[in-house]
């Protein structure tokens, strides 16, 4: 290790710098001494005498190092060796190189080329040869091989390009240069020796990396490259893409980051495709095209997302281009229709065979998704649609979210291409299990998905129908929501149509085929409901209301008896009404006689036929508020659609005569923003439900004492302290809502106290502490007339305020009863009865106990205060001494 220190130092001294920001100074200064002055040989022995000697010092390091095993250089003593071959190949090799090839050294920013020295041809030729031979010792070295490749290849490349392909004068005299016959023989027997050392450095080099340095020496900016350049360049380029990984080797040439997070480089790619559709090497464009299929169908296995991305993209340019070549054409298909069921199932035996392991799935799955969902190319869907029914099959099966993503993207970008009639196909085939692969079953373990044969595969309902909602609120294309809602009505259509058919045919009927029909009959029911409850069909039905009224117009003539469909109908028809335009005018006009016929029926479809005929009859619309207001509710925006919610809120506090009118209508739409995951939109909601109280009081107490129990938005994202926020404003809007009710609320008094007896057994102490301050107010609404319920609402105070924990619980509880005595009044001996004594006690105690909170105290006092005062009112009643008198007049007095 001395002996390399010892040597490394020698060399520093030589090359006559301390650090390296120095060397740039020390080019600059050999290369003006030696460009002020013609070189004659004293120059040039001096300047290839500076550069011998770095080379010998080098040279002597070199035996060192491959004398001694396992040796180590230091970080300091590598600098110093950079700094060698930076002198070497800028002083050397780049002053001896022909204009265009190669890279020229800047010494900095802002200044211009690095000079080059004014030597003959005979002295660069020889001090060219004098490095490349030093720069082919070194490559032998690990240690020094590693320098030359990591910033010198080019350089090196360069310098053997020339040597062994640069043309050669024949024999003659030429102008400062006479070429001999000798001279000629021994140029062409080092240009074989150079040639030897090319080769094997081209064929043994890292290839992405060789790829890169040959298109940076075959794009140099500053001097076009010589054509013997290009024309060596361009026929290695070729070699290196048709030898056995070439085209990866490109690729990663081009793109040098692998990581998944970084973007697709879309003008690299693109480049590269480019590049492979041309053909190369001396070979037909048939044998071309089959070895790079062959070279795409390797890259297709490697589980890497940009060498997928980049393979598919080439692909499909190659197929834009070369459509009749058999070879393109068979790895299209079978990149492209991996999961075509027929040619999975050839290769299957008896039942039980796994057809397909869950890597071989995991594969097929990635290389569809990079052809079809990564790159920009056109890809030809016209044969992807094949794959759809094994597709849809692992996506039920599968629950891993990475793999379930991708091969909803799949699916979906399938069915954006293909139009509605086959979109509509495809729901059948999986509501039906028609044309669905009955021989190939999917089971997913913990490695992943396999197809295994099977004799028959069932699949429940609820799968499916968990599939295709899945694929519906998961699509982010239009045309995708809009054929897949529309497929949805269409399979309520045509099974009506079907059962209709049916029961004119059947004269007995069978219980079985019932059975079956009622399950897909319901299956789509809850198919169409779910689809129908989301903000994508509310927001296509708003741009698009032709597929409502379609739906409805055939629903209405082929069945008017099923109080479902009417309802699913009656409610579409409704959401859509105020989005529809003049040219839909004439169509709801024509459903007027329908219309009119169902509401005079006496059930619950009667009243939205007849606030829908009242809207259809006044068609178009004019500007009103309610209709600016229910506009605005069906808006993309969230805060536009909460203040729609509060406008309409206003509308029915001031009492608007259209938008009383449709309150039943608004009650619904109310409780469908229950669920908002929103919750300023779920509060506008239950202030707007609150205001239908005058309207529809049992229906309004019914949903607000549900939700102040449990609120509708399991899914709202806010935690535990705001969600109980949110309940104590419903119990103050309940509150509210009694209040404006009134004398009226007695008729309700049964579900308001059991709501709040409910809220006083909840684990939230500030739930239970809200319940029993509503249950006080709700009383004191009631005038205490609340019968045989006193005495389980005074069992719940007394637990509370014997048992509970929570301070704020038992305050409130105190207080309900210092409010209950207060309102009872002398009424509290004939209610309590039994039950006034041990209140006394218990009461008497809690304000004896100087241990105890002092607020209950003081409830406790003012309670027992309010009792004594009651007691004393009662038995020392004063009796009134006065006694009104009434003198008649005269004339009234008769006398019999």
């Amino acid at each position: 290790m001395s002996n390399v220190d010892d040597l490394c130092k020698r060399i520093d001294r030589s090359l006559r710098i301390g650090n390296e920001d120095n060397y740039f100074t020390l080019l600059k200064e050999i290369i003006k001494k030696e460009s002020d002055v013609k070189c004659n040989n004293t120059h040039f022995d001096s300047f290839n005498g500076f550069i011998q000697n770095i080379i010998e010092e080098v040279n002597e390091l070199m035996n060192v190092i491959n004398n001694t095993a396992n040796i180590l250089i230091s970080v300091k003593n590598q600098k110093i060796l950079r700094t060698c071959y930076q002198v070497v190949i800028n002083v050397g090799i780049s002053n001896c190189l022909i204009p265009g090839l190669g890279l020229r050294l800047r010494l900095d920013k802002s200044e211009n080329l690095l000079p080059q020295l004014q030597l003959t041809d005979e002295e660069k030729y020889k001090i060219l040869v004098q490095c490349t031979d030093f720069l082919h010792k070194s490559y032998q070295v690990p240690i020094l091989k590693n320098i030359i490749l990591t910033f010198h290849l080019s350089d090196y490349l360069a310098a053997l390009i020339q040597l062994a392909f640069a043309p050669l004068k024949k024999p003659g005299i030429y102008e400062n240069f006479v070429m001999t016959d000798e001279k000629y023989i021994i140029l062409n027997t080092e240009r074989k020796m150079y040639i030897e050392i090319y080769e094997h450095l081209v064929k043994n080099c890292f290839q992405p990396l060789l790829m890169k340095e040959l298109l940076v020496l075959q794009n140099v900016k500053e001097v076009n490259p010589p054509l013997f350049v290009k024309r060596t360049i361009a026929k290695e380029m070729s070699r290196r893409l048709i030898s056995p990984g070439g085209l990866l080797s490109l690729i990663r040439c081009f793109i040098e980051s692998h990581n998944i997070d970084t973007g697709i480089e879309w003008t690299k790619i693109d480049m590269i495709c480019k590049i492979i559709c041309n053909k190369h090497g001396n070979v037909t464009e048939s044998e071309y095209l089959k070895n790079i299929c062959s070279q795409l169908k390797q890259i297709f296995s490697l589980n890497n997302v940009h060498y997928l991305t980049t393979a598919s993209s080439c692909l499909v340019s190659l197929f834009g281009r070369y459509q009749e070549n058999d070879d393109v054409n068979c790895l299209l298909k079978d990149i492209l229709q991996a999961f075509h069921y027929e040619s999975i199932i050839s290769q299957s035996c008896g039942p039980g065979t796994i057809v397909l392991t869950s890597q071989e799935v995991n594969q097929k799955v990635l290389m569809l998704h990079a052809c079809v969902c990564s790159t920009k190319s056109d890809v030809p869907f016209r044969i992807l649609s094949i794959n759809l029914n094994l597709l849809l099959a692992l996506f039920i099966k599968c629950s891993s979210n990475n793999l379930k993503i991708k091969l909803n993207d799949i699916i979906s970008k399938i069915l954006e291409k293909i139009d509605k009639e086959e979109v509509y196909k495809t729901v059948k085939e999986v509501i039906y299990d028609k044309s669905r692969p009955l021989h190939l079953n999917v089971e997913e373990y913990n490695m992943g998905l396999i197809l295994k044969c099977a004799k028959d595969v069932n699949i429940s309902m609820e799968e499916k129908i968990s599939v295709l909602m899945d694929l519906f609120k998961n699509s982010e294309s239009k045309k995708v929501t809009e054929n897949l809602f529309t497929s949805f009505l269409q399979l309520l259509i045509d099974l009506l149509q079907s059962k209709r058919n049916e029961s004119l045919l059947m004269l007995e009927e069978d219980p079985i085929l019932l059975t079956k029909q009622h399950e897909k009959y319901a299956s789509i029911l809850l198919l169409l409901s779910e689809a129908s409850s989301t903000q994508k069909a509310t927001k296509m039905l708003k741009t698009n209301p032709s597929i409502a009224i379609d739906f409805v117009e055939n629903l209405l003539i082929i069945d008017k008896q099923s109080d479902e469909c009417v309802t699913i109908a009656l409610v579409l028809l409704n959401s859509v009404l105020t989005h529809s335009n003049e040219e839909f005018g004439d169509r709801l006009i024509h459903l007027i006689p329908t219309l009119e016929k169902l509401s005079m029926r006496n059930d619950d479809n009667s009243i939205l036929c007849q606030e829908l005929l009242s809207s259809i009859k006044s068609f178009p619309k004019s500007d009103s508020a309610y209709d600016k207001a229910l506009s605005n509710v069906f808006d993309e925006l969230l805060p536009v659609r909460a203040h729609g919610i509060m406008e309409l809120r206003k509308l029915i506090d001031a009492g608007d005569t259209e938008t009383i009118s449709k309150r039943h209508y608004l009650f619904c739409l109310f409780q469908e923003h229950l669920k908002d995951l929103d919750s300023y939109v779920y509060l506008s909601a239950i202030n707007g439900i609150a205001s239908l109280a005058t309207h529809c009081t049992e229906d309004v107490l019914g949903v607000l004492c549900k939700e102040f129990l449990q609120i509708s938005t399991e899914n709202i994202e806010i935690s535990e302290n705001n969600k109980a926020e949110l309940r104590m404003k419903i119990g103050d809007i309940v509150v509210k809502v009694t209040k404006r009710l009134g004398e009226l609320a007695i008729i309700h008094k049964t579900i308001l106290l059991n709501t709040f007896l409910c809220g006083c057994r909840d684990e939230d102490p500030l739930i239970r502490a809200s319940a029993l301050s509503n249950l006080a107010e709700i009383a004191l609404v009631l005038h205490y007339r609340v019968g045989t319920i006193i005495y389980e609402i005074l069992i719940c105070i007394w637990s509370i305020i014997e048992s509970d924990d929570a301070i704020e619980c038992r305050r409130a509880a105190v207080m309900v009863i210092s409010s209950l005595l207060k309102g009872l009044g002398r009424d509290t001996l004939i209610e309590l009865k039994d039950n006034l004594l041990p209140i006394y006690r218990g009461l008497n105690k809690i304000y004896k106990n100087e241990n105890e909170d002092s607020i209950v105290r003081l409830h406790s006092q003012i309670a027992l205060e309010e009792l004594n005062d009651i007691v004393k009112e009662f038995l020392f009643a004063q009796i009134p001494m006065q006694r009104d008198m009434r003198i008649s007049e005269l004339n009234e007095i008769k006398f019999k």
